[in-house]
């Protein structure tokens, strides 16, 4: 195990300064720490050191704590009231727009929290693992690629590293979102020219021809659309043949920008599969490895994750 007392690598930074603000997530880390070796470290040092490259501001490891800790706070608001009221805040897309999406500065940091919690949170780190170790290798002789929705940017950058000759457009409702993902594709190393922003609302319209598509990133897109289901039919015609699309969402995962509630696994392949889909390679995951079916039952949080293809 690495001292974390002493190493000076910018993720044991964050770890320290995380550490010292809140007893809880000091605890919470280093059982990941614990879990984890030296290809997780790694990763979160690579996640650390993009996330500096991309805020660029001169208190970065306070700033990251802080928002990092700021953004944890907002989602355990949601859900002790999920587990209150049995559903989501907000089922009004409109609502949601004008709470985060619309106001620049706290978006910021809500891509920046949310970016933070891919290493630390074990859930969110299987789930960035299944991304790397199933779909980017399959993606790697992509040309032409989209994302929906492209919130801190790491996922796209991840794809567009590990296809070198891939050439992507970003759609987003909320242009904090595109700009922080151009910064992240380049503090990957990656060409920003490759990355052409489109700043649009895709229940309104999603301006990709029908099937131009080798890759399209769906990562924790659609439990923040109202009209999901017309929007995931419509992307389901943009892949060329044998392209992959690489999906995610959530059951019983509160959010304040979360509308879409699922609450089983089975209610999400059914969606997919409604909507178009075939599911590929799918894996699930938990807070604290309790099992599928518990968690299924008292309404816990699942991560899902799959490979897909049009139907």
């Amino acid at each position: 195990m690495r001292n974390f007392t002493t190493d000076t690598t910018s993720f044991s930074k964050l770890v320290g300064e995380i550490k010292k603000k809140d007893v809880f997530q000091k605890k919470s880390i280093q059982k990941l720490l614990n879990q984890y070796g030296d290809e997780y470290l790694e990763f979160a040092e690579s996640v650390v050191i993009r996330m500096l490259k991309a805020v660029d501001r001169g208190d970065c490891f306070e700033y990251l704590a802080d928002t990092y800790l700021w953004y944890t706070k907002l989602l355990r608001i949601e859900e002790m009231y999920y587990a209150k009221e049995g559903k989501y805040r907000y089922d009004n897309y409109e609502e949601v727009y004008e709470k985060v999406y619309s106001r620049d500065d706290y978006m910021f940091d809500y891509v920046v929290g949310l970016g933070l919690s891919q290493p630390l949170w074990a859930n969110h780190y299987r789930i960035f693992r299944f991304f790397l170790d199933e779909f980017v290798p399959m993606i790697h002789q992509g040309k032409t690629g989209a994302e929906i929705g492209v919130g801190h940017g790491l996922f796209h950058s991840e794809a567009m590293l590990g296809a070198p000759e891939l050439n992507t457009y970003l759609l987003d409702v909320s242009k904090t979102s595109l700009a922080m993902t151009q910064k992240m594709i380049k503090a990957s190393g990656i060409d920003p020219k490759r990355a052409t922003p489109v700043n649009v609302d895709v229940q309104k319209d999603i301006p990709i021809e029908d099937g131009s598509l080798d890759v399209l990133l769906l990562g924790e897109l659609i439990e923040h659309i109202q009209d999901g289901e017309n929007v995931m039919t419509t992307l389901s015609k943009k892949l060329k043949p044998g392209g992959h699309c690489y999906f995610s969402t959530a059951a019983n995962a509160p959010a304040e920008d979360h509308i879409l509630l699922f609450k089983t696994p089975d209610e999400i392949r059914r969606f997919v599969n409604k909507c178009g889909w075939n599911i590929i390679k799918e894996k699930m995951f938990t807070l604290n490895n309790m099992s599928i079916d518990y968690a299924t039952e008292n309404l816990k949080n699942i991560n899902y994750c799959a490979v897909i293809q049009p139907a």
